[in-house]
């Protein structure tokens, strides 16, 4: 009858008591308000996907199968023939213009970068955020051994001898519960008490790892930690700030930063000569918060290089 009543099953008095059960696993688990399904219907929708990858697989299986009858056992010759069928489908993606209505607000920018660059252009993004592999693998922080850094507590961070910019974490984003460490929004963290901090981008590690197949635009993209609702704290310094050279400073191997020009929730980087920074494998991005007394920070998730 309820069932009836009701044009949704999540409305249900059942599911609304059973939809995120996750005790005695999870003692603290958060975010569970009325209006969100619940970490069941995320599981249906893994499942389902999970099904569909598994089927695909089946097929792929089948036609291996099919392509042995015609090359036998020369392995060498059968993947020869599957690498020239990606290469042909990656060349026919590529010749196709993408679709850029979505970006329409980005006019502007898209006049000055252009679209088939922003949607089909290569990039390396030197990234805080979990899960990725830079992160897992310790790609992002060049760590030996591609051993896992989990970054420094926002709390706890001191000062950086070499001024590199530093990994941190908030610790009121863990939980305790290991079944849900797997996705923060880690950061890289900028203090006003900090003066100057500089990173290169992308690293040493990350060119090795993703090799680019065409020239670098020297084009650098940040993007900022989002916040709740859209809602940041009032000692998150605004990245407009860069336009008044008053209390946010930047620069890109030692030329400032003049303005930024939006891309959708990121911002570029510009300078006396554009956004194009150099066509060059590497930059020093420098960057100083100077607003004495305000405890004033700026949180960069991403970093990224066109």
């Amino acid at each position: 009858e309820e069932l009836e009543e009701n044009s949704k099953i999540a409305d249900t008095t059942a599911c609304r008591e059973n939809k995120f059960r996750t005790k005695p696993d999870c003692l603290d688990a958060r975010y569970q308000v009325s209006w969100h399904p619940g970490w069941k219907d995320h599981m249906l929708r893994g499942r389902l996907i999970g099904h569909f990858l598994i089927n695909s697989l089946e097929e792929a299986m089948f036609e291996l199968d099919q392509l042995r009858s015609q090359y036998g056992d020369d392995q060498k010759a059968l993947l020869d023939h599957l690498e020239s069928l990606e290469f042909r489908e990656e060349r026919a993606f590529r010749q196709k213009s993408p679709d850029t209505k979505i970006w329409d607000s980005d006019e502007a920018v898209f006049s000055k970068m252009g679209s088939e660059m922003v949607l089909r252009g290569e990039s390396i993004c030197h990234t805080a955020l979990l899960p990725s592999r830079s992160r897992l693998e310790g790609i992002t922080t060049e760590t030996e051994n591609g051993e896992f850094d989990t970054g420094v507590n926002q709390f706890l961070m001191t000062k950086d001898i070499d001024g590199s910019l530093q990994l941190a974490f908030d610790m009121n984003d863990r939980q305790h519960c290991d079944l849900l460490e797997v996705d923060h929004k880690d950061f890289f963290l900028v203090r006003e008490q900090d003066g100057w901090v500089s990173t290169i981008v992308p690293n040493e590690k990350e060119l090795e790892v993703y090799r680019r197949s065409t020239p670098v635009e020297g084009i650098i993209v940040l993007c900022l930690k989002i916040c709740p609702l859209n809602k940041c704290p009032d000692a998150y310094m605004n990245i407009n700030e860069i336009r008044k050279h008053a209390k946010l400073f930047m620069s890109v191997d030692g030329n400032p930063v003049t303005n930024v020009q939006k891309l959708d929730t990121c911002h570029i980087l510009e300078g006396a000569n554009g956004i194009r920074w150099g066509k060059k494998d590497q930059f020093q991005l420098s960057i100083r918060i100077n607003d004495p007394g305000t405890l004033h920070v700026l949180k960069i998730s991403s970093i990224i290089v066109f």
